[in-house]
């Protein structure tokens, strides 16, 4: 029988993992820790650690996927190497939250968007990633707790310029939350090139805006990236003609809004009809259910500057438009049925509501038949009736439903409309072709799912800080880290495709089960490395552990993709 024996004082080898190391690689080619200790004012004699190791530390953290709040760092770091990291044991007692609420705070202080923007400008440069479009749009990251403004040192100017963490519309269904608005600039592959953290009821209006300044900023400093996409909101009419001035054009595309330059976009889908010039589009991605399209373009003179308007209809909307159609009869029945259970005194009266009932919007399309039923009835007094005893005679009038049918052109005016969107850009024909033109709006997922990752439980779902100027630092790191995930991710799928090229009948097996690999991901990588890791033996000696043959097989062929080695990951 096997017997358990007590031993004090115990310690095991603190565990190294694999995806801790790769993370730390990126971070040393980026110079992190070099670049935040030149741009943050600290006192080396009094600090345990500088605010660069503290940072790269909050950023590795975030690669854990242990759900503990972000602050409390020394108990993100159970039983991993630190040292490793720090280049020095002795660091390693200095990893506590007061030291990195304090990095934060001085991190706060010293503009934390532009040193995330020249670290992603300079990692976009290195590693030779392309811009050929860029994508803006904006997330909430709710917050808990409060900090009080009054006891801060502040000149009015300052306070003015505070970030305020307060209600606005919640992008993440927590209306109860006070929050602050992150908006972002990637490009193609998912490289988040700017952040910036804003007041919790910014509009995506104002963002847009802030997101165009930007783009003319990088220009002047030679930056070249290709077209600019961004929701709706970035049609309005100040932007789209700032973004048209000759000297300093932005190629732009987005959706029409429906409410825009009289309601511009209603007229497009109707002229398309009318003139039926269509274009087959075909689909844009493989599958059977995946859509078909077919557009319509124009040129039009916009906020007095020639755009392209695309009148794309798609086979989903076209399906959903009929359905809805069908979903808003069955909708109005009954209503209808109400209308017969009602009685009127007078004629009049049930003419008026008749009237009054074609007016609900949940008409609109249709048109209900309706026929006035009069009914009389004799009332007789009560008690014994004398000969001469004459009824009171009773009026009642009721509404009797007829048949509820749709009037044809408003139909086929509706189920147009429903069945199109309306791209606008700036972009000529001889740059982009139409087909072009959409793929490249429909890229705009890419920051979404940006923000998708931003909001996993490891990183930032919920954040309880009090000091606004440690939330701008937070969400510079976090920015950080999704920027390291996004050059890990082209770094692998940029190795996929010079495999495939010079392997075209070879198939890599490190998909998810095992699977041919298609379109490697961060995910995919920490998933299959998740029981990798390191073990220090001796000085400058490491050990390296896996879990099955298969798990290590399909690690190294992703760090293979990369140029990576073991070796290089622990140097």
């Amino acid at each position: 029988m096997a017997k358990l024996q007590m031993k004090s004082g115990f310690t095991r080898k603190h565990k190294l993992p694999l995806i801790l190391t790769l993370v730390h690689s990126v971070m040393k080619q980026l110079g992190l820790v070099e670049y935040i200790n030149e741009n943050v004012s600290w006192d080396p004699s009094h600090w345990e650690m500088s605010p660069g190791d503290l940072a790269q530390l909050l950023v590795l953290s975030t690669f854990t996927d242990i759900r503990i709040p972000l602050t409390h760092l020394e108990d993100r770091f159970e039983g991993i190497d630190v040292s490793f990291f720090l280049g020095s044991a002795s660091k390693s007692a200095a990893v506590n939250s007061f030291n990195a609420g304090r990095a934060l705070e001085r991190i706060g202080e010293s503009d934390p968007e532009k040193m995330y923007q020249v670290m992603a400008l300079s990692a976009v440069k290195q590693a030779g990633i392309p811009t050929q479009r860029l994508h803006a749009d904006t997330t909430t990251v709710s917050f808990y707790g409060e900090y009080d403004t009054t006891k801060m040192n502040l000149t009015d100017e300052e306070r003015a310029e505070l970030l305020q963490i307060e209600c606005g519309y919640n992008k993440d269904g927590r209306p109860e939350c006070k929050q602050a608005v992150v908006g972002q600039i990637v490009n193609e592959t998912g490289i988040p090139i700017m952040q910036k953290i804003q007041d919790g009821s910014t509009p995506d209006v104002t963002w847009n805006a802030r997101a165009i300044d930007y783009l003319r900023e990088i220009q002047e400093k030679g930056f070249q990236y290709g077209v600019f996409v961004a929701d709706s909101k970035l049609v309005t009419h100040d932007l789209v003609t700032s973004m048209n001035t000759p000297e300093n054009r932005i190629p732009f595309v987005s959706r029409c809004p429906s409410n825009f330059e009289g309601k511009l976009e209603e007229r497009c889908i109707l002229r398309a009809y009318s003139e039926n010039s269509w274009k087959d589009m075909g689909r844009f991605h493989d599958g059977e259910k995946a859509a078909r399209y077919r557009g319509s373009c124009f040129r039009e003179e916009v906020c007095g500057a020639p755009v392209r308007l695309l009148v794309l209809e798609s086979s989903p909307l076209k399906e959903k438009a009929t359905a809805s159609l069908e979903k808003r009869r069955l909708e109005l029945e009954p209503e209808v049925r109400k209308m017969g259970k009602k009685v009127f005194m007078c004629q009049a009266d049930a003419e008026e509501e008749i009237r009054r009932f074609e007016k609900q919007p949940c008409v609109g399309l249709f048109q209900c038949q309706f026929s006035i039923e009069k009914e009389i009835k004799e009332k007789w007094p009560r008690g014994r009736r004398k000969a001469d005893t004459q009824p009171e005679i009773e009026k009642r009038y009721h509404l009797k439903p007829g048949e509820i049918t749709i009037n044809d052109r408003e139909r086929d005016k509706y189920l147009q409309k429903a069945s199109c969107i309306v791209l606008i850009s700036n972009v000529r024909e001889e740059e982009q072709g139409d087909a072009e033109l959409v793929r490249i709006y429909k890229g705009q997922q890419t920051v979404e799912n940006s923000f998708r990752e931003l909001k996993t439980p490891s990183m930032a779902s919920v954040i309880y800080l009090k000091n606004p100027k440690r939330i701008k630092a937070l969400s510079m790191l976090l920015s950080l880290s999704l920027l390291i995930r996004a050059v890990i991710r082209y770094r692998m799928r940029e190795g996929l495709k010079e495999y495939k090229r010079e392997n075209p009948d070879i198939k890599l097996r490190a998909g998810w089960g095992g699977r041919a690999l298609e379109n490697p991901t961060y995910r995919l990588l920490y998933e299959h490395s998740v029981n990798c890791y390191f073990e220090k033996e001796d000085a400058g000696i490491y050990s390296y552990a896996w879990s099955s043959a298969e798990t290590r097989e399909r690690v190294e062929t992703l760090l293979n993709l990369m140029k990576i080695t073991l070796e290089d990951l622990i140097m």
